[in-house]
């Protein structure tokens, strides 16, 4: 694996936003995938060098990694930070060559607030079909101002204002931002997460199912908070993700060809019943 650091993909008020390119042994990307990164920290604090131990391993299974850099509200006020993040994705689509991608197979991921800023940067970005997935980490979907959430629902404030309104709440939530069409999202988090309700990834998961977006939820049995970071689950959890990407962004159709030469249920449930007929047929 080779790091690039501190690339600058924008500018802002005389200010350098940056990003860090983790690319897979040998400089080349064989999936041809990059994996955008959003840190979380609650969106007042952290650094795009919290996702390393992430970004090493998606680079490790052929993906180029982004680590992004992106304004804190202590900085600039909502919705910089959403800004910067569709900002950043743009500048990978739009240097897709030289990063060695395709610029159709754009993946935006995140962890917890970083989680939040992928949902809300695809559904943004869905508009001019940038993003090919979206990995959701232990991600709030409904956020609220109050100071006792309702289940399900994350305290904003930090990021909103204790007075924002309940129209703007709505809008910076990715449960009522997510729409038919939405890319392929991989949802995870932890049965045990005591800081963002895993009922929170359950509603999301449920409403893009409803919308008919293909997506997969991962509970995590007894994980809390950020546990992908732990250093024996870090690689696990990208191979499951990586699985994901393959079968829906990376060779769709190979899986669909292996599903229908080798899963009997692929046929369909007359084919099944017609089969079993015949079976019984022959014991009698």
């Amino acid at each position: 694996m080779s790091v690039e650091k501190d690339v600058v993909y924008h500018s802002v008020n005389g200010r350098d936003l940056k990003v860090d390119l983790y690319k897979p042994e040998g400089g080349s990307v064989p999936t041809k995938t990059a994996v955008v990164l959003i840190h979380g920290g609650g969106w007042i604090l952290g650094e795009k060098g919290m996702m390393t131990p992430l970004a090493s391993q998606f680079a490790a299974q052929g993906f180029l990694a982004v680590a992004v850099e992106y304004r804190l509200v202590r900085e600039a006020a909502w919705p910089a930070q959403l800004e910067d993040v569709t900002t950043a994705v743009r500048w990978v689509a739009d240097n897709a060559t030289d990063l060695g991608i395709d610029a159709d197979r754009i993946v935006v991921a995140g962890a917890s607030a970083g989680g939040h800023l992928a949902l809300m940067a695809a559904a943004e970005l869905n508009k001019e079909s940038k993003v090919a997935a979206v990995l959701s980490l232990f991600s709030a979907s409904e956020l609220t101002v109050s100071e006792v959430p309702e289940k399900g629902k994350f305290n904003a404030a930090m990021l909103l204002g204790s007075d924002a309104s309940d129209d703007v709440v709505k809008a910076a939530s990715p449960y009522y931002q997510v729409s038919e069409g939405f890319p392929p999202t991989f949802v995870l988090h932890g049965t045990k997460d005591w800081l963002i309700d895993p009922v929170a990834s359950l509603r999301l998961y449920e409403k893009l199912n409803d919308l008919g977006v293909t997506a997969e939820l991962h509970m995590v049995a007894n994980a809390i908070h950020e546990f992908i970071e732990e250093p024996g689950m870090t690689g696990p959890m990208v191979s499951e993700i990586a699985l994901f990407l393959n079968r829906v962004v990376i060779d769709p159709a190979k899986w669909a060809a292996e599903t229908e030469e080798h899963n009997l249920f692929a046929k369909g449930p007359e084919a099944l019943q017609a089969l079993m007929a015949q079976m019984l047929e022959q014991t009698q």
